[in-house]
C-alpha cells in the first residue's frame, strides 16, 4: 500500500513536472517571439532637390550636388545605411559632373543599397500639365535610368507635389509603376498612411501618403538620451495613421544634406531595446513589402486636390506657355514621324533637347508660377530655346513632307496641315508677300479647284495699290486626321472677293450684333460686354446678366495662395470656396468706357472689338465667329499697373442644375458647382 501510495504520489510530482516544462517552454517560445512582436519604424534618409524656386536650376546644383557625395561616402562606411534619390535633373548633372565617383554610384545602385525613384526629369505638377507632358516625364526619366544605369524604377514619388489628379493609378500602372508616395492632398487627417488609391477607371495602385511631411525625422538629436526621446515622440505621432506594424519617417529635407551618425545612433537606440519598437534604416520598398502583407487597407478613390488655390492663376503667362508648347512638341514629333516615313530621317535628340527645358519648367513650383523674379527669367528662356528649336523642326519636317505634295495648280500653293486624330474643320491663318507690284487682291481656290472664302488683314501696299504683305484669314474645311488640305492663293489685278466691313460703331450706336450659323451675339459698343449669346438652333439663351466683364480684384494674398498668406505645411485639401468678387471692393471692366467700340462683317469671320481704360490701366477685347465654326473666340488683353491685385472674368449664365465637368490628363472629372 505504501509503494502504491508512493507510485501516485510520484504519478503527480512527474505530471506537474511535466506541466511545469510545459509552461517553461511555452513562456520562453514567447520571450523569444517578443522581439520580433516589436512595431518597427522604418527610417528613409533622401533628399528632396528643389529644381528651381528660390534659387536657379545652377545655383542649387551647386549647393546640392555635394549631397550625393556625402550619401556615397556614408553608404561606403555603413553597410547598414540605405539612401533614395529621385529627379533625373538632379542625378544626371551628377554623374556628368563627377565621373571618379560614377562607379561607386553603380555599385550602390546595384546593390540595392542606393535606390531611384520617381523616374522623371523632376518633380513635376500632375494637375495643370497635360497627360502627354506625363508621360514624356516618364519616357525621358526611366529612359536615362535605364540606359545609364541599367534600372526600372517603380516607386512613384511626388511628396512635394500640390495635388494629384484622378488619372494618376492608371497613368502610373501603364508606366510601369507599383507605388506611389505623397505628401499633400488627401481630404483629411483621418486618411490612413497607405492605403489603395483608385483613379477614374478603376485602376489601383498602393498609395503612401505621409501625413508629416517628408521631413518628420530630419535632423534627428545626436545625443542619445535627446535621440530616443526624439524617435519615441515621431512613432507616436503615427500612431493615428498606421493599422499595422510598421510606421515610416522620412530623414531628409529641401536640400538637405544626408546625416552621418544616423546609423550608430540608430545601432545605440536598437541595442539599449526598452522601446515598443525598432528602428531600421530603410528603403520605400522595404516599407512596400512590409505593408504588402495586410489585407486591410482601404481604398481611397478620385482626386487628391486641390492644395494652394492661388497657384491656378499666379503668373498666368508661364501656364501659356506651358499648354502652347506642350502642342507645338506634340506637332513636331507627328512632323518628325510623317517625314521619317516619306523617307527623311529625323534627329530623335533634337526633340529631347527641345522637350526638356519644358519638362523642368514643370517642376511643382515653376510651373505654379510661385518662383522668384530671377528663376522666373530663366524659365522664360527655357521656354524660349524650346520653341525656337521647335518651330525650326516643325518647318524642317513640314518642308520634307510638303516636297512630296503635289501642289501643282494656278498661284501660289498653301498646305494646311491638321496634327489631330480626327477630320477637323477650322481657322487657317498665314501671312504673304507679293514681290511683283499691281495686285490689287487675293482669291482663294481649294483643293478642288473651287472657289474659297478669304479675309484679309494688315495689308501693306505698294505705292500703285498692288498687295505686297497681307494676313490671309480662311476656314480649311473637313482636313483629315493627320492628313493635309491643299489651298492655292491667286493673286488678282482687280477687286474681285468680298471685303469685310463695318456694321456698327459707338459713332453711330451703342449696341452691335455679330453671328454666324451658330450663335448671335450683342454686345456693349461703349464698354465691351456682352449681353446676350444665343444659341440659334434652339433659341437658348445663354446669358443671365452681361458676361465678358472683367473685375479687378484686391489681393494682398503671395503667390501661393489667394486673398492669403502661404501655409507652406498644408498637405489638406482645401475646401475654402472662392466667391464671387465684392461689388463693393472690386472694380469692374464695365464701368470705364471709351468711344472706339466697332464691329465688321466679312466672308470668313465677324468681329467686334473695344479698347479703353480700366482702373490705371487699359482693356481691350475681340470677340469673333467664324463661318463654318462652332465656337466663339474671344481675346482679351488688360494693361496692369496696379499693386496686389488680380482679375477674373466674369460670364453669369442661365444654366441652372447643371453639371461640372472638367479635364484632367486623359480624363474628365465632375467637381462640385
Amino acid at each position: 500500500m505504501l509503494n502504491r501510495l508512493l507510485l501516485k504520489m510520484l504519478t503527480r510530482v512527474m505530471v506537474g513536472v511535466c506541466l511545469c516544462i510545459g509552461i517553461h517552454t511555452a513562456a520562453r517560445t514567447a520571450l523569444a517571439q517578443a522581439p520580433q512582436q516589436k512595431d518597427i519604424l522604418w527610417i528613409i534618409p533622401h533628399t528632396h532637390w528643389e529644381g528651381a524656386v528660390f534659387k536657379t536650376r545652377e545655383e542649387y546644383l551647386q549647393m546640392g550636388l555635394i549631397n550625393i557625395t556625402v550619401a556615397l561616402h556614408i553608404l561606403g562606411e555603413h553597410p547598414d545605411y540605405r539612401f533614395v534619390l529621385d529627379q533625373v535633373a538632379y542625378v544626371r548633372p551628377y554623374l556628368e559632373r563627377f565621373p571618379e565617383n560614377a562607379a561607386a554610384f553603380r555599385k550602390y545602385v546595384k546593390e540595392g543599397r542606393l535606390l531611384l525613384v520617381g523616374g522623371t526629369d523632376i518633380m513635376p505638377d500632375v494637375n495643370m500639365p497635360s497627360g502627354e507632358s506625363f508621360v514624356h516625364q516618364i519616357l525621358y526619366g526611366k529612359s536615362y535610368y535605364r540606359d545609364a544605369l541599367g534600372v526600372d524604377v517603380t516607386v512613384g514619388w511626388n511628396l512635394d507635389t500640390f495635388g494629384h489628379n484622378a488619372q494618376m493609378p492608371q497613368i502610373l500602372k501603364l508606366g510601369g509603376y507599383k507605388s506611389y508616395w505623397f505628401f499633400r492632398g488627401v481630404a483629411s487627417m483621418n486618411t490612413p498612411s497607405e492605403f489603395l488609391w483608385q483613379g477614374i477607371d478603376g485602376t489601383q495602385i498602393p498609395a503612401f501618403w505621409l501625413p508629416w511631411g517628408y521631413a518628420n525625422f530630419y535632423h534627428p538629436p545626436a545625443d542619445p538620451a535627446e535621440f530616443d526621446r526624439y524617435a519615441r515622440e515621431r512613432f507616436a505621432a503615427l500612431d493615428p495613421f498606421a493599422r499595422g506594424h510598421d510606421r515610416v519617417a522620412m530623414d531628409g529635407a529641401d536640400v538637405s544634406e544626408p546625416e552621418g551618425y544616423l546609423p550608430e545612433i540608430v545601432k545605440e537606440f536598437n541595442q539599449k531595446g526598452d522601446a515598443p519598437f525598432t528602428l531600421k534604416i530603410g528603403l520605400p520598398t522595404d516599407f512596400e513589402a512590409a505593408v504588402a502583407k495586410r489585407a486591410d487597407r482601404p481604398v481611397v478613390g478620385g482626386e487628391l486636390n486641390p492644395i494652394f488655390q492661388g497657384i491656378y492663376s499666379s503668373r498666368i503667362e508661364l501656364k501659356q506657355r506651358m499648354r502652347k508648347m506642350e502642342n507645338l512638341l506634340s506637332a513636331a514629333e507627328k512632323f518628325a514621324a510623317l517625314a521619317h516615313w516619306v523617307g527623311s530621317p529625323q534627329d530623335v535628340d533634337e526633340l529631347l533637347r527641345a522637350w526638356e527645358p519644358v519638362l523642368f519648367n514643370q517642376t511643382h513650383d515653376l510651373a505654379s508660377g510661385v518662383m522668384v523674379d530671377k528663376v522666373y527669367d530663366d524659365v522664360v528662356r527655357g521656354y524660349n530655346f524650346s520653341e525656337r528649336l521647335t518651330d525650326q523642326m516643325i518647318d524642317a519636317s513640314a518642308g520634307q513632307i510638303a516636297s512630296k505634295i503635289d501642289t501643282r495648280g494656278e498661284g501660289i500653293p498653301i498646305v494646311v496641315f491638321n496634327t489631330l486624330g480626327w477630320p477637323r474643320t477650322d481657322v487657317a491663318e498665314s501671312d504673304i508677300d507679293l514681290t511683283e507690284a499691281g495686285f490689287v487682291d487675293l482669291a482663294l481656290m481649294n483643293s478642288e479647284g473651287n472657289p474659297a472664302p478669304l479675309q484679309l488683314s494688315d495689308v501693306s501696299r505698294y505705292g500703285d495699290g498692288g498687295i505686297r504683305h497681307a494676313h490671309m484669314t480662311f476656314v480649311a474645311q473637313d482636313v483629315p486626321a493627320l492628313g493635309y488640305r491643299v489651298y492655292h492663293v491667286v493673286p488678282q489685278r482687280a477687286f474681285a472677293a468680298p471685303h469685310a466691313w463695318e456694321s456698327a460703331s459707338a459713332g453711330q450706336g451703342d449696341q452691335g450684333t455679330i453671328e454666324n450659323e451658330y450663335f448671335r451675339t450683342t454686345f456693349n459698343l461703349w464698354t465691351g460686354e456682352m449681353t446676350s449669346l444665343v444659341e440659334k438652333s434652339t433659341g437658348w439663351e445663354a446669358l443671365r446678366a452681361p458676361g465678358n466683364v472683367v473685375a479687378q480684384e484686391q489681393d494682398g494674398g503671395d503667390l501661393w495662395q489667394l486673398y492669403g498668406n502661404l501655409n507652406g505645411g498644408r498637405n489638406i485639401a482645401m475646401t475654402r470656396p472662392i466667391l464671387l468678387p465684392d461689388k463693393t471692393r472690386s472694380r469692374f471692366s464695365s464701368e470705364w468706357m471709351g468711344g472706339s467700340g466697332y464691329s465688321s462683317d466679312g466672308p470668313v469671320f465677324s468681329e467686334y472689338h473695344v479698347s479703353h481704360p480700366f482702373a490705371h490701366g487699359t482693356f481691350s477685347t475681340r470677340v469673333r465667329l467664324y463661318a463654318g465654326v462652332r465656337r466663339v473666340d474671344i481675346e482679351t488683353q488688360i494693361l496692369n499697373n496696379d499693386a496686389h491685385v488680380r482679375y477674373r472674368a466674369l460670364f453669369p449664365t442661365t444654366v441652372k442644375d447643371g453639371k461640372r465637368t472638367d479635364e484632367i490628363p486623359f480624363g474628365a472629372i465632375e467637381r462640385p458647382q
